[in-house]
């Protein structure tokens, strides 16, 4: 439920104007929005599993680094070996709770804890509004598209790990479902846009310090930049698109209808020609790994 005043220095929206005249007998009052949501289930789910692949993971050194090396994002395993299951494995996974050598590091759980905290904030809001099979499709090929690039473009040496790419795809879907419906959200939707564009600058800062020569952090700059384009790509085809009437159960309340549904053909095509597209670069790199 959004309730908002729209700003003095914005064009009103049709459904905010009072009648002419009226419009100078009372100051105008506010209009509650109803939007359709679900419970966000799936981020729950998702959530679940990423934690209790940890724990099995936290049992024993040896079984922190099986599992890591098996499902850990390595360009050659993907593109020489054809282990492609790795590009959604690695999503499922983040940083042990043991070192190279097999001693106890906690510090490294702040890697599990800061990504679940960011799908926890950001994942139950926005699959209330995308609904379940919309904030998954997003989630996993928004994901998938990060785990791509990174095998692409990343270093042969390198094991790259964590959901951050699934993440970051979240947060340019959310970004996206902002920008259109700019004129409806008004303020608070602007306020939530500038902190999603401060999230993102920062991060990149992050990232772009873990290049430099002699930097202890390890950031997966392709997964997080593929991540967010693949969010944002699919969001913009499949995010929720509400049109406004009357709300047939309380008067004088408004109804937001979502005339942009998943199963809706240009969905359907949208998120067919996008797994395409990364089934093609997958291709391409292996046929370029491999000479």
């Amino acid at each position: 439920m959004i309730n908002d005043t729209p700003p003095p220095d914005r064009r009103p929206h049709p459904l905010e104007r009072r009648p002419e005249s009226a419009e100078n007998a009372a100051p105008r009052q506010r209009v509650t929005l109803h939007i359709p949501a679900v419970r966000p289930t799936a981020t729950t789910v998702l959530i679940l599993i990423n934690v209790a692949i940890f724990l099995v993971r936290a049992t024993t050194p040896e079984v922190d680094r099986q599992v890591f090396l098996w499902g850990a994002n390595h360009p050659p395993d993907v593109l020489l070996n054809g282990e492609y299951y790795r590009l959604l494995s690695a999503m499922f996974l983040h940083a042990g709770l043991f070192d190279i050598v097999g001693r106890l590091a906690l510090p490294n759980s702040l890697h599990l804890i800061f990504n679940m905290y960011i799908l926890y904030a950001v994942g139950t809001s926005l699959e209330r509004l995308f609904g379940h099979t919309r904030f998954l499709v997003v989630y996993l090929l928004g994901g998938l598209g990060g785990s791509v690039l990174s095998a692409l473009l990343g270093s042969p040496n390198s094991y790259s790990v964590g959901a951050s790419g699934a993440v970051f795809a979240i947060l340019g879907a959310e970004f996206v479902y902002l920008y259109h419906h700019r004129r409806l959200l008004g303020a608070a939707g602007r306020a939530r846009r500038n902190s999603l564009l401060t999230f993102g600058i920062i991060n990149l800062l992050f990232g772009l310090a873990s290049t430099v020569p002699g930097s202890q952090m390890r950031i997966d700059n392709w997964a997080h930049l593929g991540g967010l384009a693949g969010g944002m790509t699919l969001a913009w085809f499949i995010s929720p698109r509400l049109t406004l009437r009357m709300h047939p159960d309380y008067p004088g309340e408004i109804l937001g209808e979502d005339t942009n549904p998943m199963n809706k053909s240009r969905n359907t095509w949208a998120v067919s020609l996008y797994a395409t597209a990364l089934i093609v670069l997958l291709f391409l790199g292996a046929l370029l790994a491999r000479g």
